[in-house]
């Protein structure tokens, strides 16, 4: 790993640190309304993108998550009928992995990895997933890095799935917004199916307890209200194509 990956490795885990202190993880927790609701959404997003690309059948799929945190997405995959022993994760924070173990099925691969080195061999995944990943760093060259490791541990004809920001955030200046530009340059040559989702956090949080209704109401008639990018990349076939 270059300097330079290691010191945006080391700000996005004091990021990832301050965040905790300052307490914002509640704004992620189980009980919330606009958390379920939004989870919601995603997952049907994610579903039907997989379903119009072919991918009905998660059986045999070797899937990795990158930036897997405490294992939601895997364990969600697994509801899907992926086989735990061909899911992997890895993030960046320890603690993380150690809880995603506690809770995940027996049989997942979870490892302590910035992303930038991903142990796993050339063209051996189905699937790989980046949720707001790609948005915590800042710097555009390690973004290429870090989709040159995915592009490579992708098999020919393999996916990656991409959900993260579409709109930067004044107020949090840690954050860079993701736009399918940006994935176009990222992934050059590769099919690109794409939808915009999840009603903007203000709004949600307001309105999923008291309005759920309203809130996806918002979030299907008025696209500008959408903050996130959901994606689903196909790499071809063969690499000339």
């Amino acid at each position: 790993m270059s300097e330079t990956q290691r010191s945006e490795e080391e700000r996005i885990r004091q990021t990832y640190a301050e965040r905790a202190l300052a307490g914002r993880g509640r704004l992620y927790h189980w009980s919330r309304a606009d958390v379920h609701l939004n989870v919601w959404g995603r997952d049907h997003a994610i579903a039907a993108l997989l379903a119009a690309d072919g991918l009905c059948d998660l059986t045999g799929c070797e899937i990795l998550d990158v930036g897997c945190g405490y294992g939601t997405w895997l364990r969600r995959l697994a509801d899907w009928g992926a086989d735990p022993t061909r899911l992997h994760g890895v993030d960046l924070v320890g603690e993380r992995i150690e809880q995603a173990r506690r809770l995940s099925p027996a049989g997942v691969d979870l490892r302590v990895d910035s992303g930038y080195g991903l142990p796993y061999g050339d063209a051996s995944m189905d699937l790989v997933a980046a949720q707001t990943v790609f948005s915590s760093i800042l710097d555009a060259a390690r973004r290429g890095e870090l989709a040159a490791e995915l592009r490579r541990v992708t098999r020919p004809g393999g996916r990656v799935l991409i959900y993260d920001f579409r709109y930067d955030n004044p107020r949090n200046r840690d954050v860079r917004a993701l736009r399918a530009s940006d994935l176009r340059r990222l992934f050059p040559g590769w099919r690109l199916r794409r939808r915009t989702l999840t009603l903007l956090p203000p709004l949600a949080r307001r309105l999923a307890a008291w309005a759920p209704a309203l809130a996806v109401l918002l979030e299907r008639g008025m696209p500008p209200l959408r903050s996130h990018l959901c994606a689903l990349l196909r790499r071809p076939e063969t690499d000339d194509a």
